[in-house]
């Protein structure tokens, strides 16, 4: 666990995992869902670390409630999420995520390229973080509302992988035509869209795990990963 620096002068965690061979790594930061960094977002930064990668997964929601896990799928924790999402900062929150990049950059097992991943409200910041956050690459997985911001898109607005399930309750038809219509107007932006696939399509322990998308969108990650933060990337 590392305790990060925040803008405003206060400090917030972050789970921490590290390659096991102790060299020069890309960082990734990684983004929580709602849910909070639980089990499964430890374990992506564990599977993360074990692919080479320096990975961290910070507490986005200690604004509000510090270290929260929950689960939203019982009426009390969606009542719960609800009322967090309500009372979230977004701006702030991205602020923290720049705070992350720096740390990480900064570690001495870090080789100075930095990318971001989100799932479902780290998506919508993982996007964010493109533009405003540092990092040097960035993937969203079903992030929600990605359609209302694309204007954060601009000249630096660094390398980008979207993810976004055809079935997404969350990110309707008319959305997703936007996010692919960007993509094809927007060089550093790539849309996939996942046929059969609903939201949370690639959490492992989901009621809409779908093993084929989420094993199609994790190889298309890892080559994404391959070249924007080992191969070179941008300059």
């Amino acid at each position: 666990m590392a305790r990060i620096d925040s803008f405003d002068g206060d400090r917030f965690d972050a789970y921490v995992a590290a390659p096991a061979d102790g060299g020069a790594a890309p960082g990734i930061v990684v983004i929580q869902e709602i849910r909070g960094v639980n089990e499964d977002i430890r374990g992506i930064c564990d599977r993360l670390a074990r692919q080479g990668h320096l990975a961290i997964a910070p507490d986005m929601l200690w604004r509000q409630e510090r270290n929260a896990v929950f689960d939203p799928d019982t009426p009390a924790g969606w009542d719960k999420a609800m009322a967090l999402h309500e009372g979230f900062d977004e701006d702030k929150a991205v602020r923290d995520i720049a705070s992350a990049v720096d740390w990480l950059r900064a570690q001495p097992g870090c080789s100075g390229k930095v990318g971001v991943i989100g799932y479902c409200l780290g998506g919508k910041l993982a996007f964010l973080s493109a533009a405003r956050a540092g990092a040097d690459a960035a993937v969203a997985y079903y992030g929600i509302g990605i359609e209302h911001v694309l204007d954060a898109i601009d000249d630096g607005f660094a390398p980008t992988l979207l993810h976004v399930a055809a079935l997404d309750r969350f990110v309707p038809a008319e959305a997703q035509a936007a996010l692919a219509e960007q993509a094809r107007r927007t060089p550093a932006l790539t849309t996939h869209i996942y046929p059969g696939a609903h939201h949370a399509f690639a959490r492992s322990e989901g009621v809409h795990f779908h093993a084929d998308a989420s094993a199609t969108a994790q190889r298309r990650t890892e080559q994404f990963l391959q070249t924007h933060l080992r191969d070179g990337g941008r300059p």
